[in-house]
């Protein structure tokens, strides 16, 4: 009962400090909406809408297709012998241009071309356009002929990120589909050449125009379409998902972290408030032990951080369409919060001398170590990742903390979570000793 009551004192107390509330709830809340406004909004309805890029074509290209071939490609998801556009074209940089300003790629890319390379750079670099495609003058020579190379030129605004590179990765895909022809002329009259076979200029132009006209037709699948683009969700992932929820979780799971260990380091705080204006020292003077007295506080700070914690994840899953995970794991990923924050809290508070050291703990120790373990959620989505990040996150707490979150969030059951849940109570307990024993070595 001694227990409880120095608990809801505590509690009580704590209540009447508005700043707290502040940064319990206010904070964290409205970060998340913020970064939910600058995304555009949480619509299940209209998700995640990239942004179409402009990308302007310079096409020097000279060569000319054999008489006979007249591409024209089929593009995936169009009816059956339909067109993307592509019209009867006398070089490969033609098809090239009308494929990309064809109906498929409209809600990627608004495509334009320029007749001079040194206009096409000037417009990227007076941020007019994204990308500036540049094909040069043997483009169709380099896909027909043997032994002709050319280069493509994609010149991108820096600043840019994404789309840059899908329209890389397009431009990619087209052209290994047209070196795909190339690479089997080279391979037929290679063999023909071995078999003792003389190559004149008729039977090299036969071999052309059949390898062209065939890639016109078809993808070698039999399918008679070529698909450049295919978007598909994540393995194992609902095509309903929403990848603003996704990004705005991410972002609040972080906040509710970083401000957790705010929460419970202001909650202990009150030890050192309390020897200050000398009442602690009348609570002592009392039939109650020291492990009692603390663990009073202590509880009462788990309980405010349960509150905390409670009402973020709710509000993140009713109002902000945040997918915690199962059950069971977001409760162990609460609870790996909750006391890890406490014990870190406790044992920061062990180490200061009064009240006035506060603002250098809280917010120096606490906002470097906060930023240092949430770097998965400031490098969320950067591809080809370090492994050295996840690793630095883990030598502070919050890391630990956040992890365990992540692991909720991509889906992982209670035992997948265990190894990471284990890590968390080696910090509360080595924490949680050195705090107590500090506290009882203090007030002795």
């Amino acid at each position: 009962m001694k227990l409880l009551d120095i608990t809801i004192k505590d509690l009580i107390q704590s209540s009447r400090n508005r700043t707290i509330f502040f940064f319990m709830f206010v904070v964290p809340i409205g970060i998340s909406l913020l970064f939910m406004i600058m995304f555009g909004g949480a619509s299940d309805d209209e998700g995640f809408q990239l942004p179409t890029i402009s990308v302007i074509i310079v096409n020097l290209d000279e060569g000319r297709l054999p008489n006979q071939v007249v591409p024209s490609l089929a593009v995936g998801n169009e009816e059956p012998g339909g067109s993307p556009g592509i019209e009867e074209s006398g070089s490969m940089g033609e098809v090239l241009v009308q494929l990309l300003q064809s109906d498929v790629f409209a809600g990627l890319m608004e495509v334009t071309e320029s007749a001079s390379v040194e206009s096409a750079r000037s417009t990227v670099d007076n941020q007019e356009a994204g990308v500036a495609v540049i094909l040069p003058t043997n483009f169709t020579d380099s896909l027909i002929q043997p032994g002709v190379t050319s280069d493509v030129e994609l010149y991108r605004d820096p600043t840019l990120t994404i789309s840059p590179l899908i329209v890389e990765a397009i431009i990619g895909q087209i052209l290994d589909n047209f070196d795909a022809a190339k690479i089997g002329m080279d391979v037929t009259m290679g063999q023909l050449g071995a078999a003792g076979l003389a190559l004149n200029a008729t039977l090299v132009q036969e071999i052309v125009e059949e390898f062209t006209a065939a890639f016109s037709q078809q993808d070698g699948s039999g399918g008679g379409e070529i698909v450049f683009v295919s978007v598909q969700p994540l393995p194992g992932a609902d095509e309903e998902s929403n990848l603003l929820s996704e990004i705005v979780g991410i972002i609040m799971g972080g906040m509710m972290v970083f401000f957790a260990f705010y929460t419970a380091a202001a909650a202990m705080e009150t030890i050192l408030s309390e020897e200050e204006r000398g009442t602690l020292a009348r609570l002592f003077t009392t039939p109650t032990s020291h492990r009692t007295i603390l663990g009073g506080k202590a509880l009462a700070g788990v309980i405010t951080l349960t509150i905390q914690i409670t009402v973020l994840l709710s509000f993140g899953a009713l109002v902000m369409n945040v997918d915690w995970g199962a059950p069971a794991s977001v409760l162990l990923a609460a609870l790996g919060i909750i006391l890890i924050a406490a014990a870190t809290g406790l044992f920061l508070v062990s180490m200061m001398k009064n009240t006035r050291q506060g603002g250098v703990i809280f917010g120096g120790v606490l906002t470097m170590t906060g930023m240092l373990g949430l770097i998965p959620v400031f490098t969320a989505g950067v591809p080809n990742q370090p492994e050295a990040l996840k690793i630095v996150s883990l030598i502070v707490p919050q890391g630990w903390a956040m992890r365990n979150l992540t692991l909720a969030m991509d889906g992982a059951t209670v035992q997948e979570m265990l190894p990471v849940f284990g890590g968390i109570m080696i910090w509360t307990l080595a924490f949680t000793f050195i705090g107590q024993h500090q506290m009882r070595k203090r007030f002795a």
